[in-house]
């Protein structure tokens, strides 16, 4: 059972329960299965893929598994006792004690402040830290690039790693030409199939190598055009249908950025770039204006349900698109469309149609980075 960050978490108490209340077993040979085929992949080292999520809500919610995720946190605790209190699963907090009982309490003598002391108020539980299950529980933890992963060993999960520097593990990501070639563009497939003879390129991907030969071959060259001419018509429909917005794709250059909504991603940095290329054509003549190369900008992605400077960024696309949309002096020279509810199937649509992926986020927070791989196919 493969663990994508910590979202799936609660997989692990869920196949607990399922071994010990459904199938009879006893908590050790639950969790010695359990321990045995989970493995974590941290795919980023930013905080919303290392969830806390609240006692109190899993407690209402699902107390059951809170019941499980104390005895893991339990187990944990008794078999590494030395270990940092940052890594137990549980996290707990002092209630605050107000200034004025400190006051009457420093005043007293050793023995009443030594009664006191026993009467502070006892630690509560606070929250549930979803990525230190996800460690104590794994098999296997791995980062996703060489980098990352060492980042991940010595920064993220270095307290983990001290205990059990065996189950750290790099995982480089990548992605598969069945899927994002030949899957979601079969007329580009059938090109390469015809020009490579077979196939095999599919399970060998240093044959492309071999499309080198044909990169001067106008027939070629146009019959890769005509592959691209069709996916851009295709995803141009869907846009029509689902956005009401008309691009033309005999003429515009597809520019696209598809990646969930976030600031080091720099979906903002983008559309100030498009504000910039609509506030410079506003300001050309028409001969200049005539020279431009049409371009159709469209930027997808999700936000996250709290993530409100995310939201502000799609409401901000979208308020630009409005505007530039509208404008008939600059026509089809300057589109903008947001493209909501991005998912695999919709990128299927995308990437085989576009002809600028922009891959923009910041140096250093993209831990692998995959979808450039994907367009890059394309």
């Amino acid at each position: 059972m493969q663990l994508n960050d910590t979202h799936p978490t609660l997989g692990i108490p869920e196949l607990m329960r399922l071994l010990m209340d459904e199938e009879g077993l006893s908590f050790d040979a639950a969790w010695k299965i359990t321990s045995q085929c989970v493995n974590y992949t941290n795919h980023t080292v930013l905080p919303e893929a290392l969830e806390k999520w609240s006692y109190d809500l899993v407690q209402e919610v699902l107390p059951r598994h809170l019941q499980i995720i104390e005895q893991i946190d339990a187990m944990y605790a008794k078999q590494h006792p030395s270990a940092p209190e940052a890594t137990r699963i549980i996290g707990y907090t002092t209630p605050e004690v107000e200034e004025e009982e400190e006051a009457e309490a420093g005043a007293k003598g050793a023995k009443e402040a030594a009664a006191a002391a026993k009467a502070a108020p006892a630690p509560v539980p606070d929250v549930v830290r979803m990525a230190n299950m996800c460690v104590i529980a794994g098999k296997y933890v791995n980062g996703v690039a060489a980098i990352h992963s060492e980042i991940v060993k010595d920064d993220v999960f270095n307290d983990f790693y001290q205990i059990w520097p065996d189950k750290f593990q790099n995982k480089t990501n990548g992605v598969t030409l069945r899927r994002w070639v030949a899957f979601c563009n079969p007329s580009l497939t059938k090109l390469i199939n015809e020009k490579l003879g077979s196939d095999a390129w599919l399970s060998d991907w240093k044959q492309l190598e071999r499309l080198r030969e044909f990169a001067d071959d106008a027939d070629f060259q146009a019959a890769w055009r005509a592959s691209k001419l069709e996916n851009k018509k295709a995803l141009a429909e869907y846009v029509y249908e689902t956005q009401g917005i008309e691009l033309n794709p005999e003429v515009a250059m597809f520019d696209i950025q598809v990646k969930r909504i976030h600031e080091y991603k720099r979906q903002l940095l983008n559309i100030l770039g498009v504000i910039y290329k609509y506030k410079q054509m506003k300001e050309m003549s028409k001969a200049e204006l005539d020279a431009v190369v049409p371009r159709a900008v469209m930027i997808g992605g999700k936000a996250f349900a709290t993530y409100t400077q995310a939201k502000r960024i799609v409401k901000l696309i979208n308020a630009v698109g409005k505007v530039v949309n509208a404008d008939k002096a600059v026509g089809d020279k300057l589109k903008v469309a947001f493209l909501p509810n991005y998912n695999v199937s919709l990128a299927e649509k995308i990437i085989p149609a576009t002809e600028i992926s922009q891959h923009i986020s910041t140096a250093g927070m993209e831990a692998s980075g995959t979808s450039n791989m994907k367009f890059a196919l394309n």
